[in-house]
């Protein structure tokens, strides 16, 4: 069975939770990323209030389990923490036996979604070609770091680091 996961780009992007069918879920941190008067999360609270959105927490052990994968993979100072909610939520309603889709434009939340074969669908943009790792380098003495490394400045030279891809992917299903 399908159940369908929004982050805040699908509020944003219009989608309405009463007009899906089968259930949909979100995060608090959701609603606190929408513009307070806004038609997004007025849509928001009233899917809530009438029932057609189920807002819930995800698990400590999936959102720990999230942090250290998208750690991982470069997209953890990407993320925010709704999205890591987003995607801790979809791995908890997985192991509950129901096939979560996330719905969501955002490139870093496929990627990680992509990685932990969670479905996923996008709405206004192409969504995600390939599957990244990510990397540091300092793109003035081109020394390279790993993407857990904590500063963000180059420890030889003090430049700025910038993100670049270490490993591309094919994606493994069709979303």
């Amino acid at each position: 069975m399908n159940v369908y996961v929004l982050d805040t780009s699908a509020f944003i992007m219009g989608v309405n939770p009463s007009m899906i069918k089968g259930m949909v879920y979100s995060v608090p941190e959701v609603e606190a990323e929408l513009p307070p008067r806004s038609m997004a999360a007025i849509r928001f609270r009233t899917s809530r209030d009438n029932g057609d959105l189920v807002v819930r927490s995800p698990t400590w052990a999936s959102t720990e389990s999230l942090k250290k994968v998208s750690s991982k993979l470069g997209e953890g100072d990407v993320l925010s923490s709704a999205d890591l909610k987003i995607l801790a939520l979809g791995l908890d309603l997985k192991l509950e036996g129901v096939n979560p889709v996330i719905v969501s434009d955002d490139y870093a939340i496929q990627n990680v979604a992509e990685h932990l074969n969670l479905d996923y669908v996008f709405l206004v943009t192409f969504g995600i070609k390939y599957r990244f790792n990510w990397s540091l380098f300092c793109p003035a003495c081109f020394r390279r770091y790993h993407y857990s490394y904590h500063e963000r400045v180059c420890g030889v030279c003090g430049t700025e680091l910038k993100r670049r891809v270490l490993k591309k992917f094919e994606k493994s299903g069709s979303t």
